[in-house]
């Protein structure tokens, strides 16, 4: 029994585990480009600026203060809040009404596929300048269009009532291609044993997509609420485009109030704008939060 016993070898030198090494040059990056800019922001937003723009003294909070306190600046946060909840609301119900009836195999499906998912394809930019040559007052097309049938356009761009619908509108058509690629997707992944089995019950039209397709699809429509409600609450492009926040700052949201303040000419206020942007990352997080809590529990998990 002794004999068979296969003779000890001996230990070779240790390697050394590279494991958690690897993670260094990605914990170095995370450090840089968001841990660092946070804690500066936060820093700045309690600075106080001199006559050329630097940060000279501290204010404490000041500068959140104002903000909070200021009647313009929370007429700021109200329009940010509606035209989130504007877009949102068009660009998600408008991708379910266009992707529902493509669910049927119909002659020129992925055609019209195709044609909803392009604003997808278009740059926040090229969208807008794309809505500012339709909206503009004197020579834009809806005007033009409205001109030939008779009909005066209003002054879509210039009144501050019109001025938040063009916005919307903008913002809501930018969202539209994405929601539809998102949509689309799920509604291609239906189990067709359930839907079958609820129109043999007698359930269509709004009935079967109430009862039982919304439900089915929740997972998606909770991921297109929270992604889009983060994209709403930062619109820039769209408003510095077709009305650099006017008229009468009636469609200036929290980021364009942000660049005005630090570079929308004169002295910069970089602890007033940094201030912006803490309590826009405070919204969103709690925002996403509530969305976490409230919507979560209407998601149908299998």
């Amino acid at each position: 029994m002794c004999g068979n016993v296969p003779p000890l070898k001996r230990a070779g030198p240790r390697r050394p585990r590279l494991g958690p090494w690897l993670t260094v040059p990605t914990l170095l990056l995370i450090a840089v480009f968001l841990y660092w800019p946070l804690g500066r922001g936060i820093w700045l937003s309690t600075r106080g600026t001199d006559l050329l723009g630097n940060p000279t003294r501290s204010v404490g909070f000041d500068n959140y203060t104002q903000l909070l306190t200021d009647p313009a600046s929370r007429r700021v946060l109200l329009t940010t809040i509606i035209l989130t909840v504007a877009s949102v609301a068009v660009a998600t119900a408008g991708a379910l009404a266009a992707v529902l009836p493509l669910r049927r195999r119909i002659v020129g499906r992925r055609l019209f596929q195709l044609a909803f998912s392009l604003p997808f394809a278009y740059s926040a930019a090229s969208a807008s300048a794309c809505f500012a040559g339709l909206f503009a007052p004197s020579v834009g097309t809806l005007n033009h269009v409205l001109a030939k049938l008779g009909y005066e356009g209003p002054p879509w761009l210039q009144s501050p009532g019109w001025a938040m619908l063009c916005v919307a509108l903008a913002t809501a058509w930018y969202e539209f291609g994405f929601a539809v690629l998102v949509l689309t997707a799920a509604v291609r992944n239906l189990p067709s044993e359930v839907l079958e089995a609820a129109e043999l019950d007698g359930a269509s039209g709004l009935r079967l997509v109430r009862s039982v397709i919304v439900p089915l699809i929740s997972p998606s429509l909770f991921f297109l609420a929270v992604t889009q409600t983060i994209s709403g609450l930062q619109i820039f492009t769209q408003v510095q485009v077709l009305t650099r926040g006017g008229p009468s700052d009636a469609t200036t949201t929290l980021v364009v109030e942000l660049y005005q303040r630090a570079f929308g000419g004169g002295v910069p206020d970089y602890g007033r704008a940094s201030a912006i942007a803490v309590v826009l990352l405070a919204l969103v997080l709690f925002v996403t939060a509530v969305q976490f809590l409230v919507l979560n529990r209407r998601v149908t998990t299998s």
